[in-house]
């Protein structure tokens, strides 16, 4: 098992990731329906703070590897701002199903606030989705409110991340 910064070594292997996330439902992956190759490049220039769109943070994604395969992507949004605050967040992570279960996100996150984050970060995820609020506490996400988002008819619950929290650092 590996974490690592994506990098366009890794096209073949998203390119089976995102239409894997595709069929799983997973809208963020739709534009890679049509050229994995370029949507993996505009993800690397996030990171650079490159192309992306007006009012958006540069943002840094991880994959998950695991015998040859992408389990996971885990993405850190470099700066802050009134939606990332309230609704997104600065990290936003995905599994594959057949990798649920089996502590990848945890390791994802856990790996986030060890080595990427330097101060307070939020975290959010929707109301009903208690798989992703258990790993967050675990990894010792701290409550802050629930917050409407009008734009898109939910609750998000959101949480902050230090890297000083106390988090186990056991895989389990």
């Amino acid at each position: 098992m590996e974490i690592t910064k994506a990098d366009i070594g890794h096209a073949e292997l998203f390119k089976n990731y995102a239409e894997d996330c595709v069929q799983e439902g997973l809208e963020l992956y739709d534009e890679a329906k049509l050229d994995s190759h370029a949507y993996l490049k505009k993800r690397i220039a996030y990171s650079e703070g490159k192309e992306l769109p007006a009012g958006w943070a540069p943002i840094s994604t991880y994959f998950y590897i695991e015998s040859g395969i992408i389990c996971g992507s885990i993405r850190f949004r470099h700066g802050t701002n009134e939606y990332i605050e309230n609704v997104i967040g600065h990290i936003g992570y995905d599994t594959l199903a057949r990798a649920r279960g089996r502590g990848v996100a945890t390791k994802m996150l856990r790996w986030i606030v060890n080595n990427i984050i330097e101060h307070r970060v939020i975290i959010t995820c929707d109301e009903d989705n208690t798989a992703s609020s258990r790993v967050i506490e675990k990894c010792g996400g701290e409550s802050l409110s629930t917050f409407y988002c009008e734009d898109e008819q939910r609750n998000v619950l959101r949480y902050q991340l230090e890297r000083t929290s106390k988090i186990a650092q056991s895989d389990s």
